[in-house]
Parts: structure tokens; sequence; C-alpha cells
């Protein structure tokens, strides 16, 4: 499938092109449930499970096994109880993680949800990141290497990578999808709008859109092919471009929200990368993870 796909990036922008048209054709349009801000509503005969229980499995699952000793340092500054309230995300869902990188929110969806919801992790597909080899090779292996992992997903668990053209991600199957500082990707490997159409169509109707993204800021005159280059969006433009796709904002959060980052510098210079010079690293430090927008989107009628 992989030599397929490689055929279609063998002339300038075809990959690209030729899954763009792929999602066109298999997108299923869907109407909007519910008014804005409000919790979607629940699909097909899932067992009900009470508010303060999704709580406390919320809170006992940040304390699971699987989670690595450096992933409780992060908890402070990206908020993930928060961040899955926010994006009604309950233990009964059907959760699509798209680019899950180092599964830092992997070890804490896939526990919470493996024994009544279902687990979907949906890679970047290793196609557009040919010009990184390290890189690629670690996407291209992402599918082998979640079948060895059973036990923190659980056996309804899917592993694929975002378009791929035989995805086991049916139409219309999944409740939310979070998309987590991945964006300014989409836009640096010319993948964005192929990517929110193959999110529109695995979304059900009225199914939830939640993006956390590195903010540039709204004072910023900069293009955004400049921003993106340094892991940011405006906040304004991002909401337009995804809007234009087929979904609704319907709320926003500071949560993730950092005034110490004001810069705009390159992210990857703030924790947890610290990729600049050792001299900088004490005011990184001081500054902390990058300032973040914390939008929720419905998917509605194009």
């Amino acid at each position: 499938m992989l030599k397929r796909l490689e055929k279609f990036g063998s002339a300038k922008g075809g990959f690209t092109k030729a899954l763009y048209r792929h999602s066109m054709r298999s997108l299923v349009l869907g109407l909007s449930l519910g008014a804005a801000g409000m919790v979607s509503a629940t699909v097909g005969a899932a067992p009900t499970v009470a508010a303060d229980q999704h709580t406390k499995a919320a809170a006992d699952i940040l304390k699971n096994p699987h989670r690595k000793a450096a992933d409780h340092k992060r908890d402070a500054a990206r908020h993930p109880l928060e961040v899955m309230k926010f994006f009604d995300i309950t233990p009964t869902s059907t959760v699509v993680e798209v680019n899950p990188g180092g599964m830092w929110y992997s070890r804490i969806l896939g526990p919470y949800l493996k024994d009544h919801g279902q687990y979907i992790g949906l890679e970047h597909h290793p196609v557009s990141y040919t010009y990184a080899r390290r890189y690629s090779a670690g996407l291209r292996a992402y599918r082998s290497k979640m079948a060895g992992m059973k036990d923190i997903f659980g056996p309804k668990a899917i592993a694929a990578h975002l378009l791929q053209l035989d995805s086991p991600v049916k139409d219309n199957s999944v409740d939310t999808v979070m998309v987590v500082r991945a964006m300014h990707n989409w836009q640096r490997r010319n993948f964005m709008e192929a990517g929110l159409a193959e999110l529109h169509r695995v979304l059900k109707d009225g199914g939830i859109l939640g993006v956390v993204q590195h903010r540039e800021a709204e004072t910023s005159d900069k293009p955004v092919d400049e921003t993106v280059n340094r892991g940011r969006w405006r906040q304004s433009e991002l909401i337009k471009v995804i809007e234009s796709h087929g979904f609704k904002l319907v709320a926003t959060s500071e949560m993730n929200a950092n005034p110490k980052d004001k810069d705009g510098i390159r992210v990857w210079m703030l924790p947890p990368i610290l990729s600049g010079p050792d001299e900088t690293k004490d005011k990184m430090l001081a500054i902390g993870e990058s300032d973040r927008m914390t939008l929720k989107f419905k998917k509605v009628s194009q």
C-alpha cells in the first residue's frame, strides 16, 4: 500500500491532490446536533456512565502504570482531564487521536477507553515526511508498534495512517477527533485540506473535532507559512480554515494559555524539547510550555 501511495508522491503535489480527491469522494456530509457549547448527543446503545463516574475514571487513569514518569510532569501544563471533558470524551466514546507521536495522550486515552469505548490512532502518513528519513521510518512502524500494545489499548483499538487509501476507520463512526499540537505540520506538509476532509468523513453527524494548537499572537503580521515554521497559527486564521471545511466552532477555552509565551519564538525551543542553545534554556524553562489555543468544533453540512 505504501508503494502505491509513493507513486502519487512522485509528481509535485500528487500525493496531496490524489488523496484529497479520494477523501472528497468518500465524504459523507452530516448535520450539526445541538446548540453551540452543548455536549454532543449519545449515538447507539452504549452503556451510560454517571458524570461523577466519568470524573473518577479519568482521574484514576492518570495514575495508570503505562504512563511514564516524565508524562506526569506535563500534566500541569497540558490539563488532560479538562481537555477530555471539554471535548466530550467519556469512557464509552469512540475517539481518534491524530498524530499520536510519542504517545503522551495515548497512554491516557487508551486505558480510559479500552473497556467500554474505542481508541483509534491516526498517525501522519510516512509519505508526507520522506524528507526526514528517521521520522518517516517511525511513522511506517506505527501500526506494527500498536499491534503489540493491546494491554494498553484493548482488542478493539485501531491503528492506521491519516489519508491511507484503505483506511479501516469507517465513515460517520467516531464521536471525537483530537488533533493536539499538529496542525502547523499539516500546513507545512501541504495536506491541510485533505486532512480536514478525512476527519469530516470519519466523524459522526454532530461529532466533535477538538484542536489544541500552539498560538501565534493575533497582532502578528507574519504570513501563515512563516508562523507554521515556528509551530504556530493565529487563532482567528486557524478557525477560519477549519470552518471552511465542514466544521463549526462551538466553544473555546484558555485552559492551555500561557501569557509568558508572548514573543513568537520557535515552539521547539520551549519545554519539553528545549532545542535552543544552552544559554537560552533557563529563559525557556521560565516561560514554560507554549501558549496554546483549545478549540471545539462540531461537524456540520458543507
